[in-house]
């Protein structure tokens, strides 16, 4: 895990000193170009694996890199870091679960599963695979129009003959216990990674097959338990069928002073999982001293991709951790179309899961513009702690810097099943 750095502490006593302390725009008309990258060097080695392969260059649009992966799918553009360890964790699950065939009493158990009357069904999300190399990510695009407002999200689909039929029989349990006991989400959008859980649990339904022996059967090392969470929060998976899980769901974003009309539109977003929303509404509701929560849930109910969707979990999870381990959160704003958290202390505290901030023309109005609002508020904050999940460029940073804010680079997100 890369340590997180101040670039305060980079600049501090360089020439840029006589540059920083003139007009925070006085730059701002001078734009650059993201940087290209190495998979190689982005990913530390890792860019070839089981199963994949990312392909360079590895691109940004200033906020997120954005990743042309090769699978056996095709190629898949995947925006964001975090997407992109969601995935590459998904795919070595999948093929865990595939080595499984390779156990001649596992085979015998899908046999007799085989003649069970359960159906597997396909996953009703699909995945973006094919060659469309798009520039922007999602989150570039929410970036470049909060002034303009965002459209509702599609509505979600119900449950089928199917479904009804594997919970009768208990593959349904089976399937969320399986899931979560390898740290992988029971509700995944992944379709091949669905499709083997729902095959790998078929076999509970066959005699006396357990969750336990069957992930005994794993290839030592493959695997490793990474499903961090709470186990109150693992349990709540794994017990819940999906009606039970959204009623819980619901009544925690309840606690948390979500609005009733805000909860219904994320219970129809269909870009986050079951669990997603899960995750969302149990972290706002582990702030209850921190105002206007409403404003976050309903920016994270805005997301119309699953890239952005994926940005404001990511974002959720930021925020509690920064509320609970660095400075208590005392409210929330609406600053330039962003919510943005301000300490009891009297500092701004834009937390963010970016992964490359370059000084493109649209990362410039950006945090210009949240700069000038924070700045106009009744009582503007006395600081700005700007803290990213990655690296910026050095144009971006003096940039920043040049505004007065406190900026820390490369901050970990924090051991969980939110990448």
């Amino acid at each position: 895990m890369r340590q997180s750095f101040k670039f305060s502490a980079l600049i501090a006593g360089s020439a840029l000193a006589a540059v920083l302390a003139g007009p925070a725009l006085a730059l701002s008309e001078q734009y650059e170009t993201p940087p290209e990258q190495d998979p190689a060097a982005v990913l530390d080695g890792k860019q070839l694996g089981p199963g994949y392969a990312v392909l360079a260059p590895v691109r940004s649009d200033g906020f997120l890199r954005i990743y042309q992966v090769q699978t056996d799918l095709g190629v898949e553009q995947i925006e964001g870091d975090g997407l992109l360890k969601l995935r590459l964790f998904e795919i070595k699950v999948q093929i865990a679960l595939e080595s499984l065939k390779n156990d001649a009493s596992f085979v015998d158990g899908l046999k007799q599963a085989a003649m069970k009357p359960v159906e597997f069904v396909e996953s009703t999300v699909k995945d973006p695979v094919g060659t469309a190399k798009s520039t922007v990510s999602g989150v570039g695009r929410m970036f470049g129009r909060l002034t303009k407002g965002v459209g509702e999200a599609v509505t979600g689909k119900g449950g089928s003959a199917a479904d009804i039929a594997k919970s009768i029989t208990g593959q349904a349990r089976a399937r969320r216990e399986l899931a979560v006991e390898l740290g992988a989400d029971p509700y995944t959008f992944y379709k091949p990674l669905s499709e083997k859980l729902d095959e790998t649990a078929s076999v509970t339904t066959a005699g006396n097959w357990t969750v336990s022996a069957i992930t005994s059967l794993l290839p030592g090392g493959l695997i490793v338990n990474t499903a961090r969470t709470a186990d109150n929060f693992r349990t709540l998976l794994v017990d819940s069928t999906p009606s039970e899980l959204a009623d819980r769901t619901a009544a925690a974003f309840h606690k948390a002073g979500v609005s009733e009309k805000t909860i219904e539109r994320l219970a129809a977003n269909a870009f986050y999982t079951a669990s997603e929303k899960a995750v969302i509404a149990y972290q706002l509701q582990a702030m209850p001293g921190v105002s206007g929560l409403d404003l976050i849930a309903a920016k994270v109910a805005d997301a119309d991709s699953r890239d952005l969707a994926y940005f404001q979990l990511r974002r959720v999870v930021l925020l509690e951790t920064y509320n609970r381990e660095v400075s208590s959160l005392g409210d929330i704003k609406m600053v330039g179309g962003m919510p943005v958290a301000l300490r009891r202390d009297g500092i701004a505290a834009l937390v963010l899961p970016l992964d490359m901030v370059s000084w493109t023309q649209t990362v410039a109005q950006t945090f210009s513009g949240l700069h000038e609002g924070l700045g106009g508020l009744p009582f503007p904050p006395t600081g700005v702690d700007f803290l990213i999940t990655g690296d910026l460029t050095r144009m971006a940073a003096e940039r920043l810097a040049s505004f007065g804010w406190e900026i820390t680079g490369n901050y970990p997100m924090p051991k969980g099943p939110v990448h």
